[in-house]
């Protein structure tokens, strides 16, 4: 089995380890690395020996687009035997489920050609298959359809003509001359009610039908003649009215003397209208909806009234007058007001400089000073190293080292980070202050230097950015440095940048 991958260890030239995160049952490693040329954090999976042709496999696949994972994939390269992969960073699971092998598509094993091999042990035949009988089969067959007719028998032929022709004799009517007409009854005229005959119904003669089926007469109805020979008489209320008291044997002169009281209470007090009372209404409709346009501009004019009080009520008449100069600055001075106005534009952070603070041992490391400016000068691949020391407590030679960064005015500070660290462990502290004394300085966070950066969000009170001058970064405790590192002295501290925001 081969040896593990220490940190601090580089792979391929370029990859450096900082933390062996799992180690795989078949000795396959999951490695956490900086690139040195990008400065950037990655992942490393290290195959087995026996899993290294997988990985490289898989790696190629997923860099072709023929697989699919949750990586990407940086780079591939063999380190001591071994095929190693360089992603962006991600999961254990995701890293080692590469060196798994995929399971094979799956192929149809047997086609159709083949088919009566699998099932029957010989080839299928394409020849038709026959049989020393079938010329006996085939003619029993036609022997049998010869025979179907005489078995089923002709069909009887029917003459169509003659079966209607029947069914017209019994069903049919006969053709014989037109019924004389009933004679129509004229409506006859009882005191001073006309009374309309009813219709008259005349059986219709028909001719005898055959004695074995009996035909019933039909019923034929005689409608009255045309109106230009005799007229409708018109049926007023008061024919209908003899007519009705007729029917149950009241005399016609009683009925049209009936009087009021045997009327129904609805209709005794039922007076005839003209129409002419009709057309005078059409005035008394006009003056309704003259009344109602009326009704209507008064409501207009009593909400416009109420929407011009209700907008002075609310303020928004004639704009108060203007206060006083000497009015203002007095308020403004008054105990108590805030000399900032909430609507001040936040100011932007910008660094003017950085030193080094030793308490007790400023001598210390005092010749690395002169490069702290790499560490302001925007450029991540420019940094500042310190001394290296054989423990995080610098060596016993001081308990802490502070970097101030002074900015150009008091600036409100939303978030601090550090970028190009190259270590792990450690700790320190994150300060914020309006003067460059230490012990005056808000602590912000506390931690230590793992990965390749720190960020840091600042909030005030009320989650607003935090108003400073001063930022300290107070060292109390080395990191290990992750590559470059004296193996008798392994503890240093390294910037790329230190940025104020």
């Amino acid at each position: 089995m081969s040896q593990p991958i220490e940190a601090g260890a580089v792979i391929g030239g370029r990859y450096q380890v900082t933390d062996l995160v799992m180690t795989s049952a078949d000795g396959d490693e999951v490695l956490q690395g900086i690139d040195q040329v990008l400065n950037r954090p990655v992942s490393v999976l290290v195959g087995s020996s026996a899993n290294s042709e997988q990985l490289s496999l898989s790696a190629r696949e997923i860099a072709t687009g023929e697989r699919y994972a949750a990586v990407q994939v940086l780079d591939l390269g063999i380190t001591e035997g071994r095929s190693y992969l360089v992603t962006n960073l991600a999961e254990s699971a995701d890293l080692l489920d590469l060196v798994i092998q995929s399971d094979a598509p799956y192929v149809e094993p047997f086609y159709t050609d083949t088919l009566g091999t699998e099932i029957f042990g010989v080839t299928r035949s394409k020849e038709p298959v026959t049989y020393e009988d079938d010329a006996e089969y085939y003619e029993d067959l036609h022997s049998q359809e010869d025979s179907r007719p005489a078995v089923l028998g002709k069909l009887p032929e029917i003459n169509l003509g003659d079966k209607f022709s029947g069914l017209k004799d019994r069903f049919g009517r006969a053709k014989s001359a037109p019924s004389p007409a009933a004679p129509v009854v004229p409506p006859r005229t009882v005191g001073s009610t006309t009374e309309q005959a009813p219709a008259v119904f005349s059986p219709v003669s028909s001719p005898a039908a055959p004695a074995a089926a009996p035909v019933p007469p039909a019923a034929k109805v005689t409608r009255f003649e045309s109106a230009d020979s005799i007229a409708e008489p018109a049926v007023t209320s008061a024919a209908a009215l003899a007519a009705a008291q007729k029917s149950r044997g009241v005399p016609v002169d009683d009925a049209g003397q009936r009087v009021a009281s045997s009327f129904p209470a609805a209709a005794q007090s039922y007076t005839e209208v003209p129409y002419d009372d009709y057309e005078e209404e059409e005035p008394q409709e006009g003056g309704k909806k003259t009344t109602r346009l009326i009704v209507g501009a008064i409501l207009c004019a009593v909400l416009v009234v109420a929407v011009v009080f209700a907008y002075n009520a609310l303020g928004g008449g004639p704009e108060a007058p203007v206060a006083s100069t000497s009015s203002a600055q007095a308020s403004e001075s008054a105990p108590g007001s805030s000399p900032e106005s909430p609507n001040t534009a936040l100011v932007k952070p910008k660094i003017a400089d950085i030193s080094r603070l030793v308490p007790g041992n400023q001598a210390l490391n005092a010749e690395t000073d002169n490069t702290l400016a790499k560490a302001i000068d925007g450029n991540p691949a420019s940094l500042y190293k310190s001394y290296s020391y054989t423990n995080p407590q610098f060596g016993g030679l001081a308990s802490n080292m502070v970097f101030v960064i002074e900015l150009k005015e008091p600036s409100d500070i939303s978030e601090i980070q550090l970028e190009g660290l190259n270590g792990s462990g450690g700790a320190f502290e994150i300060r914020v202050g309006d003067t460059n004394d230490l012990a005056e300085a808000k602590v912000l966070s506390s931690g230590s230097f793992t990965g390749p950066t720190v960020n840091v969000p600042v909030s005030g009170e009320n989650g607003e950015a935090l108003r400073g001058q001063y930022v300290f970064l107070d060292v109390t405790e080395l990191p290990r440095r992750a590559s470059g590192a004296n193996g008798s002295r392994p503890y240093g501290l390294q910037i790329g940048e230190f940025r104020v925001s």
